[in-house]
């Protein structure tokens, strides 16, 4: 499954750009309002950069864009403060959200061309002792910019929908990360229609 970073950027911009600029002061995801939920997304490319800008790490601690969302978001998140960085990144989006994301991304792009997806990046502070390749953390933005998206379509009330490489990566990465909380068996039985109430009684019935 290959994602592109550049394409996924880029689809933040026109999705950002399709949202009904009165809507963006109302409900997001959670506690955020819309505003804030396109700045917490903004994130999966201010981050690209500003890990970029940093040193290049001697190793790796992290192989793979799977043991990422194991490690670093459930073992070492903090829900108030990734709440408190959306809120920050929503006010840094100024008056024209569209053009500053269009900005993230054109900057994200380069950065990620000039270094080349081998490199290795240092993920937050180097005394966090975090770092992998930059390819894999490319599939954890993919990731959030691909769940994330279809956040922010659900609440403008868009038409929206991922590459289907991403949307599949995604699912990989979601099913992976269950399966490592214990919960890969309800997982599957959610996919597979098993819980008739989620809405997929049709999933892998034949002539469906």
């Amino acid at each position: 499954m290959t994602v592109h970073f550049g394409r996924a950027a880029f689809e933040l911009v026109d999705l950002v750009a399709a949202v009904p600029p009165d809507r963006l002061g109302g409900p997001g995801l959670g506690e955020w309002t819309l505003r804030e939920l396109i700045g917490h997304t903004s994130r999966a490319l201010s981050t690209v950069v500003a890990y970029l800008a940093q040193p290049e790490p001697f190793d790796i601690s992290v192989a793979s864009a799977d043991e990422y969302l194991e490690v670093v978001l459930r073992q070492r998140g903090d829900d108030d403060a990734i709440a408190a960085r959306g809120r920050q990144s929503a006010e840094l989006l100024g008056d024209d959200p569209v053009g500053a994301v269009l900005d993230l991304a054109t900057t994200a792009v380069e950065a990620v061309d000039r270094a080349g997806l081998d490199r290795l990046i240092a993920i937050g502070d180097a005394a966090d002792g975090i770092s992998m390749r930059l390819g894999e953390y490319l599939r954890t933005r993919v990731f959030e910019l691909t769940v994330h998206g279809l956040d922010i379509a659900d609440a403008a009330g868009v038409a929206w929908a991922p590459p289907r490489a991403h949307l599949l990566d995604a699912l990989h990465l979601a099913a992976d990360n269950a399966a490592s909380r214990g919960a890969g068996e309800e997982a599957l039985r959610f996919l597979t229609g098993r819980r008739p109430d989620a809405g997929l009684e049709g999933v892998l019935r034949a002539g469906s």
